[in-house]
């Protein structure tokens, strides 16, 4: 995977691209869940790239049962909004999604994109996330509501 990742880097680098990515939140317990992809070093939350002609919110939700084994129907999950970003090399369109879950999750990794996945306090997770520049957008939203 990191080779792979190298790869994209440098294409990402000639190339100037644009990506459109979804990005999940989930929420339990007052805790939030995060994942290690196996090719960067920083946590972050379940996220990847729309596929032409994909909706966002059934790109979110495929993203998260790919790197998670979680499903969540498209429709459960509220939209937060869009963070665009440069980073590494590349113009990224992130749009972050969150759902609240009554019951903890069972999850499942594959350990090659996705090396761990987790539940971690709203403040431990922003400070260890680099989640899409989000920082703990969905438990500072939560405050001030």
């Amino acid at each position: 995977m990191r080779a792979a990742f190298a790869a994209q880097l440098m294409a990402w680098f000639i190339l100037r691209s644009k990506v459109v990515g979804a990005h999940v939140a989930v929420t339990y317990a007052d805790r939030i869940l995060v994942v290690r992809n196996s090719y960067r070093r920083k946590l972050g939350f379940p996220a990847g790239r729309v596929k032409r002609g994909e909706g966002l919110a059934i790109a979110a939700s495929r993203e998260l049962l790919e790197e998670t084994g979680i499903h969540i129907p498209p429709e459960e999950l509220r939209y937060v909004g869009l963070v665009a970003t440069r980073e590494e090399y590349k113009r990224d369109e992130a749009h972050v999604f969150e759902v609240d879950v009554p019951e903890e999750p069972a999850i499942e990794v594959d350990r090659r994109e996705v090396v761990w996945a987790g539940f971690m306090d709203h403040e431990s997770a922003r400070v260890a996330c680099r989640c899409c520049g989000t920082h703990g957008t969905t438990s500072s939203r939560r405050r001030t509501s």
